[in-house]
């Protein structure tokens, strides 16, 4: 797609877009990182950068066909910021009711500079109608701030344990963030018609978004909580955040599986 083709501040609240360099916030968009102080641009309307800069990026096709397409994106060095240069490569591929999404990253810069930290992960919109079963496993929940910055880690309490299936009403407004997600999710609506999330390992966050009285709600898996780079930065473990050294590659994929009931002849 081409730049600039909607302003990030008008993200289509729709599909599935990559989270890539980081996903989630930045605190004020600034870290230091092995003795580089860092100044990334602020999301408009926040005061954090926001989501890393891939879904708003120029990609490549580099290869189609009627079920599968693979597209690059090279970072120029200091492009957003960002003083590393890399690419990445995503691979979407749709077989019989099921969809699926690889992220590749390599590192392409130089030893002048540090190993590369890294974080990526999958944005998906889901109809809200979807919200009356949502069902997965966490050993984490991160506390945060009034701006969804993350903040500390406790265990998960009951009023947010969704390991059991339960039902996000229409006004309820949530932005929390899971770590140690079992990289299983199921979300359904009340025909039963529902949809099965999965992970790679490395994707060991979720971020689970419903803001009040919309007709969306966000399961999103991603490698680290929000604000991981100063969160492991300031001394806590478990944050997600990838180190990617010159020349290095990493990667991460996520599956949904749709099951639609009412397509199931009587």
């Amino acid at each position: 797609m081409s730049p600039g083709w909607l302003p990030s501040y008008r993200m289509a609240k729709a599909g599935i877009y990559p989270l890539l360099p980081f996903s989630n916030r930045i605190r004020a968009g600034k870290f230091s990182w092995e003795g580089l102080q860092l100044a990334l641009p602020l999301h408009p309307g926040e005061h954090h950068a926001m989501h890393g800069f891939g879904h708003t990026a120029e990609w490549k096709l580099l290869d189609c066909d009627d079920s599968s397409a693979e597209m690059l994106y090279s970072h120029h060095a200091g492009e957003h910021g960002w003083p590393w240069a890399f690419e990445a490569r995503q691979k979407i591929v749709l077989d019989a009711g099921a969809l699926s999404m690889k992220l590749e990253f390599r590192n392409l810069s130089d030893d002048a500079l540090p190993p590369m930290p890294l974080g990526a992960g999958f944005h998906p919109y889901f109809p809200r109608r979807f919200a009356q079963h949502v069902a997965f496993d966490a050993l984490q929940l991160w506390h945060a701030d009034a701006e969804h910055v993350a903040t500390g880690v406790d265990e998960i309490t009951a009023q947010h344990d969704y390991r059991s299936a339960r039902a996000i009403a229409a006004d309820d407004e949530l932005t929390h963030y899971y770590g140690g997600w079992q990289r299983q999710a199921s979300v359904a609506d009340k025909q039963g018609n529902r949809i099965d999330i999965s992970a790679s390992p490395s994707v060991s966050h979720l971020v689970l978004h419903a803001p009040a009285m919309r007709d969306y709600f966000c399961i999103e898996p991603v490698t680290h909580v929000a604000d991981a780079f100063n969160l492991a930065q300031a001394g806590l473990s478990n944050t997600g955040l990838q180190c990617l050294a010159h020349g290095h590659t990493f990667s991460c994929d996520v599956r949904l599986d749709f099951f639609d009931v009412t397509a199931i002849p009587e």
